[in-house]
């Protein structure tokens, strides 16, 4: 959903509920971390792993992430196989 705002992506996560979120954190109206805050206190959508991917590098904003709820933190630029790999080792495969 790129260019979506946060409140778009929470409403499509209670909707299609995904086995996996891909979390921008810059968005508008609803950042990625308040994003996440939000879907993690859905008791229906607390257990989809959230992958935080952001061009923050940052000091302090892996931490950020993983304390709004995420599971993982890929900072931008990423090789693809980053982000498999990631993604991959949260869904178990």
């Amino acid at each position: 959903m790129k260019g979506s705002s946060g409140e778009t992506g929470v409403a499509r996560a209670k909707s299609d509920r995904p086995d996996l979120i891909l979390m921008d954190i810059q968005m508008p109206v609803l950042d990625g971390y308040e994003a996440t805050r939000r879907i993690k206190a859905d008791p229906d959508l607390a257990a989809t792993p959230v992958i935080a991917v952001s061009s923050f590098a940052m000091k302090g904003d892996e931490e950020k992430a993983r304390a709004a709820g995420c599971d993982h933190y890929v900072s931008k630029p990423y090789s693809p196989m980053q982000l498999l790999c990631v993604i991959r080792g949260t869904l178990g495969e």
